[in-house]
């Protein structure tokens, strides 16, 4: 359904240009231990939490690391108990620079893309990082302004 191409890319293009398909999910009632499993055997940072089919929520490397932390179970705790409920999404046309300045916003390193009711892909910090640098190696200034911060980066 969507395609991945990096060659020259623009923080105007289209999210559905870098975000990854297909896309880890797990049942809100797998283990921790399963999440911890799945993002390992993925070697991704994130996993999508589904509930009858629909994203319900989103459990991150550092999620699993908190709740272990804190002492939990990762047999007994589900991803629906720890997932981030609160969802900040981007659409498959959302620009790239649009959906890293809601990553920030919002404080999160992976951001769902949804198409209406499905999941259409993952973007990262990462993904949207390798196209900023990559505008930045091309050009002698890149300003990104996202919520007031000023970010200048230069070529020496």
């Amino acid at each position: 359904m969507y395609t991945s191409s990096r060659s020259s890319l623009h923080p105007t293009d289209a999210v559905a240009r870098v975000m990854v398909w297909p896309v880890a999910t797990l049942d809100a009632d797998a283990s921790l231990q399963q999440v911890a499993e799945a993002l390992a055997a993925d070697g991704i940072g994130a996993v999508g939490v589904v509930r009858h089919g629909n994203l319900v929520g989103v459990v991150s490397e550092r999620d699993v690391v908190h709740h272990l932390a804190q002492g939990a179970n990762p047999e007994h705790v589900t991803a629906g108990e720890v997932m981030a409920t609160d969802l900040v999404t981007a659409g498959p046309d959302d620009r790239l620079l649009d959906a890293a300045r809601r990553m920030v916003e919002a404080r999160v390193r992976h951001l769902p893309v949804v198409d209406g009711d499905d999941i259409a892909g993952f973007v990262s910090m990462r993904d949207l990082f390798e196209v900023l640098v990559d505008v930045a190696a091309h050009e002698e200034d890149v300003v990104v302004v996202p919520s007031g911060t000023r970010v200048v980066v230069r070529q020496e």
